[in-house]
């Protein structure tokens, strides 16, 4: 018999320590040959990024093979990386670390082949032929902004040398089976890498020199984004592009231009639906061609084309697809999740008629997951500014309690970060951890989120802080007018541009929510474009305004200038290492909030970067949210916490809504 008691105060055995148990924190990259199937995994206490390999049945009898053993297969171009990794068609492994570009050889022995020298060259995206690789490099070696450029590595002379630049910014150089072309993405300030974007290519000859540099395709004040380019086996081009509103998949004629002049293209799955995501991080691919047949990620649904037909691939218990990878004989890889199943490596066995997928790796099994109170989320859409907006709806869940007669459940909104990005209902511990205590979440995809297709997307460029305030605030509303949740208890919390968001929504109706969590979030706007990488410096000007011309609409939007109006107790948790916002932003917020004597915390993590990895950083944090919605919203939290609540005294209950 379930135990009554209040909404939020229940025991879960979803603990904090948790977050820091099962085989690995995520798996990261995948890359497949005819010898089997090599991934990356973080590992979960230290959140080192392993290499593993798993031969092809009935080879070493699928036994996962750890390899480069004390190397952390990553880097940090872009401050976000990705491509760490790639296979020679000969076998040999490529990868890199942040102290540079190492092979692995057959032997299992590691051979450093470029020295970053301490971060200041860095490396990303390989791609691998004959005796070079190319790269995308980040080099930090001038002044105060970094250069990017493309490289071709020699291995066996262990040199690299400029091949490509003179834009701001490069991604994904592929080279052609026969050697004979390079092809690349490249884009310049304000644009990111989901605006405005030029797809190039040119010639490489016998001594490895290129030749016949072009555009091949220009987005460049059109409005159209070209990511993603990736060689067939046989010959053909295929890249992404949004021209239709959502990102397709178009082949690309090497000697065919349109009356624009640009090369033709054809889209060879035409859909109103993403087949594609923001480009964050290198080698993400949402599609992948054998020659023969192509598979795709249409929002979260595998489809599979084979000559004219298209097979659905019906896997119910994943709903979020990356990292996509076709051999030549329809054995397909990819990473997926799903609302009960944490990170796994996929391998589906395809032909025209039906298909067979085996799970050869999770991050947590499936079965330890089933012993878990897990709360399966409801899309839920509403409407704001007349604009249809939707989000994941997790009801409380545990079926060792209920709530107490007459009451409605306690409720979290949630604001993603990027703010370009997703809410997914892929499982997420995080969540699950307020559900099964007898909170509700709300994660929504506010304006500005992906996968909506691209006018949905740009609804937020020169409107950051605005519109998706508006949804945050609409979607709280809504759930309140549906009865689902307790209207004295909403509260929020955010990461990076959701922590923005969550104090842009405190300021503009502060007496919408009684409680609020920032995890390394913007709080000054002015600041962050100032010390913003280089990577995001145009994105400021693109989401906000032109800077610093129209400082004056920076500072309007800032919470750090609006603090008078703040009327909600608010947390705030940073890492010092955090190069993307600075702590400093955290900082003020919590100094400003106490001076006005409201109920306030502060944690810092020593070493921390934006997104926290460490297995005991990623416990406090949560655990010190729980522990501080709890005790401004008059809950009797299950989780303790040394959390430091100031100004907690001068919290008082009027009516059962928390005021100062």
């Amino acid at each position: 018999m379930a135990t009554v008691a209040e909404f939020g105060s229940w025991k879960s055995t979803i603990t904090p320590e948790v977050f820091s148990q099962g085989n690995a924190k995520a798996i990261c990259q995948l890359q497949a040959n005819s010898d089997g199937v090599y991934w990356v995994e973080q590992n979960i206490l230290t959140g080192k990024r392993e290499l593993f390999q798993r031969h092809y049945e009935p080879f070493d009898h699928g036994k996962d093979i750890p390899l480069a053993q004390g190397y952390s297969v990553q880097n940090s171009v872009h401050e976000y990386g990705g491509g760490a990794l790639t296979l020679h068609s000969n076998g040999t492994v490529f990868f890199t670390t942040n102290d540079g570009v190492f092979r692995l050889n057959a032997n299992g022995d590691v051979d450093q082949i470029i020295d970053g020298q301490n971060k200041t060259f860095r490396f990303a995206d390989l791609s691998a032929h004959s005796k070079f690789l190319y790269a995308v490099c980040e080099d930090h070696s001038g002044g105060h902004l970094p250069e990017n450029y493309i490289v071709q590595i020699d291995v066996q002379e262990k040199t690299f040398r400029q091949v490509v630049k003179g834009c701001d910014f490069y991604a994904s150089p592929r080279v052609n089976r026969e050697g004979n072309h390079l092809v690349w993405m490249q884009w310049n300030h304000i644009n990111m890498p989901w605006d405005e974007t030029m797809i190039g290519i040119a010639t490489i000859n016998n001594e490895g020199n290129l030749e016949n540099e072009r555009v091949l395709l220009d987005g460049t004040g059109q409005k159209i984004n070209y990511y993603c380019p990736a060689w067939s086996p046989n010959g053909e081009l295929l890249a992404v592009s949004d021209r239709t509103n959502f990102w397709n998949v178009y082949r690309v004629a090497l000697n065919k231009t349109d009356a624009n002049g640009q090369a033709s293209l054809h889209n060879i799955f035409p859909i109103d639906a993403e087949i594609g995501y923001p480009h964050w991080q290198f080698a993400n691919a949402p599609f992948s061609t054998n020659g023969r047949n192509t598979l795709f990620n249409v929002n979260g649904e595998l489809k599979f084309r084979s000559n004219d037909l298209v097979l659905s691939i019906d896997l119910p218990d994943f709903t979020d697809f990356s990292h996509l990878d076709l051999t030549e004989n329809d054995v397909a890889y990819c990473i997926a999740s799903g609302p009960k199943r944490a990170s796994s490596l996929l391998k589906i066995e395809l032909n025209d008629e039906n298909y067979h997928c085996s799970i050869l790796r999770e991050a947590r099994d499936a079965d330890e997951i089933e012993d878990f109170p897990i709360s399966i989320p409801e899309k839920i859409s509403f409407k704001s500014d007349d604009v249809t907006v939707s989000g994941w709806f997790y009801a409380p869940k545990n079926d060792e309690y209920s709530g107490l007669p007459g009451t409605l459940p306690p409720v979290i909104l949630m604001g993603h970060g990027g703010p370009t990005a997703p809410a997914t209902n892929a499982l997420d511990f995080k969540k699950q951890f307020f559900t099964s205590r007898g909170f509700a979440v709300f994660d929504v995809n506010y304006r500005g989120s992906t996968g909506f297709g691209t006018e949905f997307r740009r609804k937020l460029y020169g409107k950051w802080g605005i519109v998706d305030r508006d949804d945050m605030i609409a979607g709280a509303q809504m759930l309140i007018e549906r009865g689902l949740v307790d209207a004295k208890r909403v509260a929020i919390m955010g990461s990076s541009a959701g922590g923005y968001l969550l104090l842009s929504c405190l300021i503009h109706e502060p007496n919408v929510f009684a409680a609020a969590v920032s995890t390394y979030g913007v709080a000054d706007l002015e600041g962050l474009v100032k010390d913003s990488h280089k990577f995001e410096l145009g994105y400021n000007e693109v989401c906000i305004a032109k800077y610093p011309d129209e400082i004056n609409i920076y500072h309007e939007r800032s919470p750090i200038r609006h603090v008078e109006r703040l009327n909600t107790p608010a947390a705030f948790f940073h890492g010092t290492d955090d190069v993307v916002v600075p702590a400093s932003q955290s900082i003020q917020m919590f100094e400003a909030l106490r001076e006005k004597g409201l109920p306030t915390a502060l944690k810092l993590f020593p070493g921390e970067g934006h997104g926290f990895r460490n297995a005991n950083v990623v416990k406090e944090a949560n655990e010190g949210a729980y522990y501080f919605f709890c005790k401004v919203m008059g809950i009797e939290p299950s989780v303790q916490s040394d959390l430091e609540i100031v100004n907690l005294a001068n919290q008082a209950v009027n009516n059962g809504r928390n005021k100062i």
